[in-house]
């Protein structure tokens, strides 16, 4: 019998924050390097403001937290 793994959600990361988590539970939902995904936000943030921070901001508040 084939069971759906739910483990692999997107969640803001509390042990890892600078802000809110929103970047290194991304990273760590994709595999990716925290420091490369932030710094690929910010890049992204310099470039589309409106955007990236109205993005940041909705993921903050929609998403949950897991410590």
């Amino acid at each position: 019998m084939n069971t759906y793994n739910n483990e692999k959600n997107w969640y803001k990361d509390a042990l890892n924050k600078k802000i809110s988590g929103v970047c290194s539970g991304f990273a760590r939902r994709f595999d990716f390097p925290i420091w490369a995904t932030r710094l690929v936000t910010i890049l992204l943030f310099i470039q589309f403001p409106l955007f990236i921070g109205g993005g940041y901001l909705a993921a903050h508040f929609c998403l949950d937290t897991k410590a």
